[in-house]
């Protein structure tokens, strides 16, 4: 297998959003670049110089669409839709993934290794009525990150130490199950605030602090290196609400690394 760079990566990753924004143009679906790829189109024009991850999000009803239909509409067989639904992936969000790559992230299992990938992940409605919705699905969340990580790698002999203990108990749960009550849960939250004004990424983070409004998400395109993608028109308020001063980089010794190893097959 051929060793893949940083830059190999991106450009691969390029080519899967081309094929996702081609299919949503053909058939009506909306995206948004998300989360640090939204930060990088707006802040350095594409990617951020130190991440190797493309993340977009979609409404829930959008994300079923896709969903449902990407694997029959896309326009070569190099691209799939892989999801926990049909043991293509344990993951309990969709990634549309390179079939002719493969990456091992250090932290998790080799049994979790997909293509190079985009992350998809649905946004539901909420309100405050579903918040014991969340707890539950923060302690799921809990459980399945045991079950999938690899309990030889922690970053520290704390972390070795408390994924010794816990992962024998955990280690043969159904991973597709896992992810199958993750997203049960997010549809639950969805279902049951389907007048709110407000959406929230549960199966990515789930979290309070985070919820966003509807209103933010009117699509515009903006620039990605050469190309450009649809960005939600209230990227400012969504990244002031995930990142903080998102305009500021942060220092160089706090920068997030994702440690994998990517190969073409």
């Amino acid at each position: 297998m051929e060793r893949l760079t940083i830059d190999d990566m991106k450009s691969i990753e390029l080519e899967i959003m081309d094929e996702i924004d081609r299919v949503c143009q053909a058939h009506g679906v909306q995206y948004f670049l998300g989360y640090g790829s939204l930060l990088g189109a707006v802040r350095h024009g594409g990617f951020i110089p130190w991440d190797d991850d493309m993340d977009i999000v979609m409404m829930r009803d959008q994300y079923e669409l896709l969903m449902d239909h990407f694997n029959e509409w896309r326009t070569t067989d190099r691209f799939k839709l892989v999801s926990y639904r049909d043991k293509s992936s344990i993951y309990q969000f969709a990634k549309i993934v390179d079939t002719t790559t493969v990456i091992y992230e250090n932290f998790v299992g080799k049994k979790a290794a997909t293509g190079v990938w985009v992350d998809i992940f649905p946004l539901e409605r909420f309100d405050k009525q579903a918040e014991g919705l969340l707890k539950q699905h923060r302690r799921v969340g809990l459980l399945r990150s045991f079950a999938v990580t690899d309990p030889s790698i922690g970053t520290n002999g704390f972390v070795k130490l408390v994924k010794r203990v816990v992962c024998p108990f955990v280690q043969n749960l159904d991973l597709f199950e896992l992810a199958h009550r993750l997203d049960v849960i997010a549809l639950r939250v969805n279902d049951s605030s389907h007048d709110s004004d407000c959406v929230i990424d549960v199966l990515g983070e789930g979290r309070l602090d985070k919820t966003y409004p509807v209103s933010l998400f009117s699509p515009v395109h903006v620039k990605f290196e050469d190309r450009e993608y649809y960005a939600p028109a209230g990227y400012e308020e969504f990244l002031t609400t995930e990142y903080g001063d998102w305009r500021t980089p942060p220092a160089e010794n706090v920068r997030p690394v994702h440690v994998m190893e990517a190969y073409r097959l």
